[in-house]
């Protein structure tokens, strides 16, 4: 299968990562609430889950952003951007890989629309191929491609949903290269532990290393709730979980 695909064309600091509260992402925390939609909830080429269709990035392009006055003026679209191209060239999964990502979001947040941005980016290159990708994508390319294959009935059996099958690869890998919790910004589940930093600033702090405990009926208008309605068909009962369980993201009950 994997050859189904090549042939296609916060801030960090001590282990943590900070999220942020915003008013798109004010119920993403609590179960009370339905999950939020976003003004740009979109995937790529077309294949909107919401209101807003996102034109495919630039993938080359290495020209530093541009900033005024020591204000990072940088777009979601820009960080997203710069941090795909880290995990696309990156030879290690380490603390340097992790740090250079830090550096790229600089004092911005994680939050919900950078996690989908930076996915779709993870989409384009995983449709281009290993040719230029470096090994630690390709290693969490192989591990995702190989645990999805034997869990979903497509696209061995359904060529149609080629595409699906390359966006639920494609999480795998972002949460394999950044930490399980930007499962919970697609919707798939929450992690647990979650911390407020200080009283009143709406600002989280989660284990990058977190798992996420794993939610049967995916947050609605999210990634997972779009991906879960639109291959339906060729998904198994159960095969979800175990996809995320054999990808070591779930915690387990005891």
């Amino acid at each position: 299968m994997l050859a189904c695909i090549t042939g296609r064309q916060g801030r960090q600091d001590e282990g943590y990562t900070e999220l942020i509260y915003d008013d798109k992402t004010a119920s993403l925390y609590s179960d009370n609430d339905s999950y939020p939609q976003h003004d740009a909830m979109s995937y790529y080429q077309g294949h909107g889950y919401g209101t807003t269709t996102v034109a495919s990035p630039l993938l080359f392009d290495s020209s530093p952003p541009f900033k005024g006055e020591g204000v990072d003026t940088r777009s979601v679209e820009d960080i997203a951007r710069e941090v795909a191209r880290l995990l696309w060239r990156a030879e290690w999964n380490d603390d340097g890989l992790q740090c250079r990502i830090s550096d790229a979001v600089g004092e911005r947040r994680w939050n919900r629309k950078m996690v989908e941005e930076c996915l779709d980016n993870v989409i384009e290159y995983v449709e281009q191929g290993r040719a230029r990708m470096g090994a630690a994508m390709c290693a969490a390319l192989d591990k995702a491609t190989d645990v999805a294959d034997d869990e979903f009935a497509f696209p061995r059996r359904h060529p149609q949903s080629l595409d699906g099958f390359i966006a639920i690869v494609s999480a795998g890998i972002l949460a394999e290269l950044q930490g399980a919790w930007v499962l919970e910004l697609l919707g798939f589940g929450e992690v647990r532990g979650k911390e407020e930093i200080g009283y009143g600033t709406g600002e989280i702090a989660m284990l990058t290393s977190d798992k996420i405990v794993y939610c049967d009926q995916p947050r609605p208008n999210s990634f997972a709730a779009w991906w879960t309605r639109e291959y339906d068909a060729y998904i198994p009962t159960g095969s979800v979980y175990n996809y995320l369980e054999r990808m070591d993201m779930v915690e387990l009950e005891d």
